[in-house]
């Protein structure tokens, strides 16, 4: 069952034209918002650059073989790792300092600074595990993945839940950043799957409802899920035993025909204020930075 990957992979205008819907109306938001709109006005600016797409086809030249073999992710990252270096410089001049605040502006400045090789072993770490690297400079090297990253994803079919059901992307081997009850995913709280959605590449994949991703514990009876102002359409699934959370877009809800959860995710921001205010944490931050 496919989902309507709204906002999925390669879909950045959709992404754009949401942030700026929201950006227009929000004032708890609107800051993030700005900052998200000035980010996906960059991306897809450069998603039609023809060293973008080289480095797309190459990430995803061995997508079939690497999906009939089991081998995932189904991206082949390393080709990625120098362009993506590459990229950087060019997203430090497009946003900072006319878009971002200081603190991520001092860190894009330094990896310009930085040269080639020393961005693209900054990349290389961040493509193994994004944890590895300090979120700010994390923000500017997602920034330059992007166009890539959605562009090779994009290209590639989506592998269904016979072949992978793991927490993390099977397209690039992010983490997740937010998980979705999509239209046609069944009956509300019927026990059907989610889909989880990437911070890096946006892609979607299904994934057991009832388990959490960062820890794998599947025991509904310590799994919490925390509604925003008594609202259906957005809740937090907290796990008790690692105090993680993932945030979750029902999109089958009234008042979610408008909802692309990537910008959404960002525009509630006061939910993510008040699980950390509990001791909860996300295993994947934003690509604004929230």
């Amino acid at each position: 069952m496919t989902p309507s990957l709204r906002g999925g992979p390669g879909r950045i205008e959709d992404r754009r034209a949401r942030a700026a819907a929201l950006a227009a109306v929000s004032t708890a938001a609107g800051q993030p918002l700005r900052l998200a709109c000035a980010v996906l006005e960059h991306q897809l600016s450069r998603v039609d650059d023809a060293t973008v797409a080289a480095a797309a086809a190459l990430a995803a030249g061995n997508a079939d073989r690497n999906r009939i073999t089991g081998r995932y992710p189904l991206l082949e990252l390393d080709p990625v790792a120098e362009p993506v270096a590459a990229e950087v410089p060019r997203a430090v001049a497009a946003l900072a300092p006319r878009a971002v605040p200081q603190p991520l502006t001092a860190d894009g400045r330094q990896l310009q600074a930085l040269g080639l090789q020393g961005r693209r072993e900054l990349v290389e770490a961040w493509l193994d595990d994004v944890g590895q690297v300090n979120p700010l400079v994390a923000f500017w090297i997602g920034v330059a993945a992007g166009p890539i990253l959605e562009t090779a994803a994009a290209s590639i079919t989506t592998p269904d839940r016979s072949e992978w059901t793991g927490p993390a992307c099977p397209f690039c081997g992010g983490w997740p950043r937010i998980s979705v009850i999509a239209e046609e995913s069944g009956e509300f709280m019927a026990g059907s799957p989610r889909f989880l959605v990437c911070g890096r590449c946006a892609g979607w994949w299904v994934f057991a409802r009832a388990t959490c991703p960062n820890c794998r514990e599947d025991d509904p009876r310590k799994m919490a899920a925390h509604l925003a102002d008594g609202r259906r359409g957005v809740r937090l699934d907290v796990c008790d035993t690692c105090s993680a959370y993932i945030k979750t877009f029902d999109l089958r809800v009234d008042g979610s025909a408008d909802v692309v959860p990537l910008v959404d995710d960002v525009a509630s921001v006061a939910l993510d204020l008040w699980a950390d205010s509990r001791g909860w944490h996300r295993s994947s931050v934003p690509l604004a930075g929230v």
